[in-house]
């Protein structure tokens, strides 16, 4: 008896030092944590304009927001994000645990009180944040959430020299066209419709798609322009690989979408793009250099895997989780 006394004077003690709160998303008490490029207001307004509704765990010392959600809700059914890589709760790495844990039964509370009968919530990756975000999806496993997808990535460390990753095959596929004259280079955002258009005939040669479209993209360049960046590979005059990236926060930097045409298959120029990319990743500060997933229609895709791993990557698992009621 004593020990559950305890137990629930400290659970009183930590709630009281947080307020749960629903509200806008002009919220305009600072947040103790650098919010990752898809939990911005503008960010989540390109996704969807109406609809949204954000939830807050709210530091009553500090006087800032140690944890949030953002969710769209279109009648029982609520998603988070509604189009993007990763939405999900976010929160101080230093929040207190019990806070995080009844901040999670809030938010799924005041869903089921609006009606929610099914939630679909899309974590980041586990590596973007080891042992925390672990932390969160048993915790929500512990509030009834289930797997609805598994998807398999590739990240890169940002620490020592490239070439030190990479495996026999890969690094003398990266001399090779070295020697064939590629080079790298930053290319000028004002030539994002080009590239965007060379990735997709890229794609579409080998029977891929796009997981967005020219629009959507200049949107969203448009609206974060410091956010996005454009790399190359040239054959002389000819882009012979290109890359669109952009800066997730917290020291990420994405391969949202990358591609070479077949002509440039003997020399693999992907390898030499990646190695340019992940030194200007260095020289920029960044911490973690993620390739991308690796799955077609939800299953991996053993030969980019493979690659990924060649070139000295670390895989990782990104879910994607459901709660129902």
């Amino acid at each position: 008896m004593a020990y559950a006394f305890c137990v629930q004077a400290l659970r009183h003690t930590v709630l009281t030092d947080y307020v749960f709160r629903e509200s806008p998303l002009s919220e305009n008490i600072p947040y103790g944590y650098e919010r990752w490029l898809f939990h911005h207001a503008k960010q989540l307004h390109l996704q969807i304009s109406s609809g949204w509704h954000s939830f807050y765990a709210i530091n009553n010392a500090k006087h800032t927001i140690d944890a949030h959600l953002h969710v769209h809700i279109d009648g029982t059914h609520a998603v988070s994000p509604y189009r993007a890589p990763f939405g999900s709760y976010q929160f101080r790495t230093d929040i207190s645990l019990m806070a995080l844990y009844e901040f999670i039964e809030f938010t799924l509370a005041r869903l089921h009180e609006k009606g929610v009968n099914e939630f679909v919530v899309k974590n980041p990756p586990l590596a973007y944040l080891p042992g925390l975000m672990e932390l969160l999806t048993t915790f929500q496993f512990n509030h009834g959430f289930e797997i609805k997808a598994a998807e398999v990535g590739s990240v890169l460390d940002i620490s020592g020299d490239f070439r030190a990753g990479l495996n026999s095959w890969e690094l003398r596929r990266i001399r090779q066209a070295e020697n064939a004259g590629l080079t790298f280079t930053v290319l000028d955002m004002g030539e994002l419709e080009a590239i965007y258009t060379f990735i997709l005939a890229c794609r579409t040669e080998r029977g891929y798609a796009l997981s967005i479209d020219w629009e959507t993209l200049r949107k969203t360049v448009e609206t974060f322009p410091d956010r996005y960046l454009l790399f190359g590979v040239k054959h002389q005059d000819v882009i012979a690989a290109a890359a669109i990236a952009y800066n997730a926060g917290n020291g990420i930097l994405v391969n949202f979408h990358s591609a070479h045409p077949r002509d440039y298959d003997h020399l693999s120029p992907v390898v030499l793009l990646l190695e340019g990319m992940y030194q200007y990743a260095r020289e920029k500060g960044y911490r973690l250099f993620d390739l991308g997933t690796s799955a077609i229609d939800g299953k991996p895709n053993f030969g980019l895997l493979d690659f990924k791993s060649g070139v000295g990557a670390r895989i990782t698992s990104k879910f994607t989780l459901i709660r129902r009621w």
